[in-house]
């Protein structure tokens, strides 16, 4: 199985309980280290200024992800992000931004494709030709519906995502919020349906999740675990999830692997826990305990 993952590699100026990190970021990170744990082949598709650390490109290498793929662009044209954590508020500030990536007509040699944008790097108009012709398609759509303020600070806007053929669609609390209007779960989904896509993953934070495909909706609780860093939560989880979803066809063991894997990730910072040589028999042994905890929503 091989998957490609499409979307800002960044640089992440972190800082969280009185701690401050400097780390590689982005879902194009995060999701394919959770994809490629998983066992599947995966390349990256991005770009990244001269500045980029080569030392960061250096540990997908050696977790066996494909950068041939990831442009070298010029100097400072690395998307770079500052993020502040104060209890459970974020607050993001981008500090620069990368060149735009350009997508294909079709990637007849991978499996599925995990779009994460970040900061407004794929246009829609091309994600929208995507999702009608290629029938494996994962949306994060956060990078999206991100502005900049005039401080800049990173803010969310509502925009039409209205997607049909899309097979995946991955979005947080508040990112749905913000696209639905709504602030109740419930309220959320039914609007977030409507948009399309064949599956619809809603993501809670510490409450789990939320996963959909047409009848079938449920309840995906988080494995408890101490929390030292959020970051990458949410795309570990969907990397996880498509590459499960894509291999054995079961909606909720996907969602199991992909809660499992993404508990793991928040015990250390950044996605150093994913590094771990445990971390696929980990993610195994909580998957089976948070499949029995699966529940009908």
């Amino acid at each position: 199985m091989r998957v490609a993952v499409i979307g800002h590699l960044t640089i992440d100026e972190v800082e969280i309980g009185g701690a401050r990190y400097t780390a590689m970021g982005g879902v194009a990170c995060y999701a394919s280290l959770a994809a490629r744990i998983l066992g599947a082949e995966v390349e990256v598709i991005s770009s990244v200024g001269s500045e980029f650390p080569k030392s960061y490109l250096a540990i997908l290498e050696r977790m066996g992800i494909d950068i041939s793929k990831v442009e070298i662009a010029g100097e400072n044209e690395t998307t770079r992000f500052r993020l502040t954590y104060s209890g459970e508020e974020r607050i993001m500030k981008l500090l620069s931004r990368g060149r735009e990536i350009k997508l294909e007509e079709g990637y007849g040699d991978v499996d599925g494709i995990y779009l994460g944008p970040v900061a407004w790097e794929l246009d829609l108009e091309s994600i929208r030709r995507l999702a009608a012709g290629f029938d494996k398609l994962l949306l994060d759509p956060q990078g999206l519906m991100r502005f900049v303020d005039e401080d800049g600070l990173v803010k969310l806007r509502s925009l039409d995502l209205k997607l049909p053929g899309l097979w995946i669609l991955r979005i947080s609390r508040e990112e749905s919020k913000v696209l639905t209007g709504e602030s109740d779960p419930k309220a959320m989904l039914k609007r977030l349906k409507s948009l399309g896509a064949e599956i619809t993953i809603l993501t809670l934070g510490r409450e789990g999740s939320i996963v959909s495909r047409g009848f079938e909706e449920f309840k995906v609780p988080c494995y408890e675990t101490e929390a030292v860093d959020p970051t990458g939560a949410g795309d570990v989880f969907g990397g996880a999830f498509l590459v499960e979803l894509l291999r054995s066809g079961d909606l909720k063991w996907a969602a199991a692997m992909g809660s499992a894997m993404a508990s793991i990730v928040v015990e250390d910072r950044s996605f150093k826990p994913l590094l771990s040589e445990n971390a696929l028999d980990e993610a195994m042994r909580r998957a089976e305990r948070i499949l029995d905890s699966i529940e009908r929503f």
